[in-house]
């Protein structure tokens, strides 16, 4: 009995030794150095910051004050801001840019309402997200 336990054992040693070399997936994963890793933290917050500025300032235009100031509380909106997740405040930071250009241009005409409209819409999103977050779901 003491021949089989000392082969199996010994067979067990060489099998384990054997599979302890390299694994070929492993050699095609390559390190990232931390001043890479740091300039992209710093890139993806610069982003942000820029996205975050964006919405903020749609909201703080007066057109936009006078039209949904008396329906929301636009500035706890543009302190819940940056709460929200990367994807939806691109988003709305592309709507906001838009919208942001147009008053800038003075292109009020016809298209206000549609701005009006979105505007409202992105009141909406943060305000329901704001909620949701306030209350604890993710």
């Amino acid at each position: 009995m003491k021949a089989i336990s000392l082969f199996l054992t010994v067979l067990l040693v060489f099998s384990t030794s054997l599979q302890a070399g390299p694994i070929p997936a492993q050699k095609a994963i390559h390190s990232v150095s931390i001043e890479e890793l740091k300039g992209r933290i710093s890139e993806r917050t610069a982003e942000r910051a820029d996205n975050i500025r964006e919405v903020q300032t749609l909201l703080r235009h007066q057109a936009v004050q006078d039209r949904l100031g008396h329906l929301y509380d636009l500035e706890q909106i543009a302190v819940a801001i940056p709460r929200l997740d990367d994807e939806t405040l691109a988003r709305l930071a592309r709507e906001s840019e838009q919208m942001n250009e147009e008053f800038q241009a003075g292109l009020l005409g016809l298209s206000f309402m549609s701005w009006v409209v979105i505007t409202g819409l992105i009141v909406f999103v943060v305000v329901v997200l704001v909620h949701t977050y306030d209350r604890g779901e993710p």
